[in-house]
């Protein structure tokens, strides 16, 4: 096992990890970290390396101090439950000093692709995990470390295994599965509201592009479409793809782009997988929120998503967000954790991850589930 920075890799080395390591980061236009490679077996990871205070507002898929306090203050700013936010905003701004200066951004991530939710091989499960925590020790005394994306239905031995290493649960958000892997009899396809979708999507006057058809001048209005939807409909902490992050996913096969073009030849529409066999994820989705609702573009990306995953027989990650409407097509929500590793620093910094555990096991979990976020 060995952990290898992007100046160490080998010229000949070359895999998506690698790939994704020697080139990705930098490409993300809200995102500072550093890269590095974890090595064991027949497994590759990436690795995202921050000591803290790297930039303002960091992304949150490398920034815990975004993601459990300028994510959730933007999220409560927009609930639209002025009695309910306020208070939690409270907290949240009071908990985020403690956050800050407790280092909490002082944090090693791994299998981190930087991207919403990572996934984890399917056949991996976790037996490594004992010599790996060891290895992180020895690196990175003074930092936490741990894995992002993880829930109960996908990664149950993960969850158990690291809980018994001493790893802490920190709960992080709402996800919704759509689980594919019997193809045609998923539960999913039988919900009146996918039903009308898979009907909007056969008589639909867009044309499916996929990612390799799809030419250099096309990636400016892709990530354009990306940022309509997830910075400036959502929250500008999600990452801010580049069009060359984009178009280097596509080439590097990372990501598996496909673009709905309209009959006058113009992009409207795009999505992004990134998964394996078992697992699908759509970390990159953007249409023009400009056209009329009717016009069902979000609608067509999700059938598309909920197509892939009954044709590849797989499970469909589809994220948070848009709760109602993924609900309404037979989402089944999970909770989301990250798992850290904490036991070899100072007390006061173990206290305040443990502060923060209870916080969100105590009221976030219930929050998210009593409002279906």
């Amino acid at each position: 096992m060995r952990l290898i920075t992007p100046e160490q890799l080998d010229a000949n080395q070359d895999s998506l990890a690698v790939r994704f390591v020697r080139h990705a980061a930098d490409k993300i236009n809200n995102v500072t970290t550093r890269m590095a490679l974890l090595e064991f077996g027949a497994y590759q990871f990436p690795v995202s390396i921050n000591d803290g205070g790297e930039c303002v507002d960091n992304s949150y898929v490398v920034s815990p101090l975004t993601a459990f306090t300028g994510y959730a203050d933007y999220e409560l700013a927009h609930l639209g439950r002025p009695w309910l936010a306020w208070p939690l905003q409270q907290l949240v701004a009071g908990v985020g000093r403690h956050l800050e200066r407790q280092r909490i951004d002082r944090i090693v991530q791994v299998n981190n692709w930087l991207l919403s939710t990572n996934v984890y091989p399917p056949q991996w499960q976790g037996d490594e995990l004992a010599a790996m925590t060891q290895l992180l020790r020895e690196r990175f005394p003074d930092h936490v470390f741990g894995f992002r994306s993880l829930n109960r239905f996908s990664n149950p031995q993960l969850l158990e295994r690291l809980s018994a290493l001493g790893y802490v649960s920190v709960p992080s958000r709402q996800v919704y599965l759509f689980d594919g892997c019997t193809g045609q009899q998923a539960a999913f396809l039988r919900h009146h509201n996918t039903r009308l979708d898979a009907t909007l999507l056969r008589k639909t006057h867009y044309e499916i592009v996929p990612g390799h058809a799809l030419s250099n001048a096309d990636y400016p209005r892709l990530q354009h479409l990306y940022n309509l939807l997830y910075l400036e409909k959502y929250c500008p902490l999600n990452p801010q793809f580049s069009a060359d992050w984009l178009r280097c996913g596509q080439r590097d096969g990372w990501l598996e782009l496909t673009a709905l073009r309209n009959p006058e030849g113009r992009i409207d529409g795009v999505l992004g997988w990134f998964g394996n066999g078992a697992i699908l994820t759509a970390p990159v989705v953007g249409y023009d929120t400009a056209l009329p609702q009717k016009t069902g573009l979000y609608r067509l990306i999700t059938q598309l998503c909920l197509q892939a995953a009954v044709e590849r027989e797989c499970l469909l990650n589809f994220s948070s967000g848009a709760a109602h409407f993924k609900r309404l097509r037979g989402g089944q929500a999970e909770i989301e954790y990250s798992m850290v590793y904490i036991a070899h620093l100072p007390p006061a910094r173990q206290r305040i991850w443990r502060l923060l555990s209870k916080l969100l096991h105590g009221i976030g979990i219930p929050l998210m589930q009593r409002l279906k976020l």
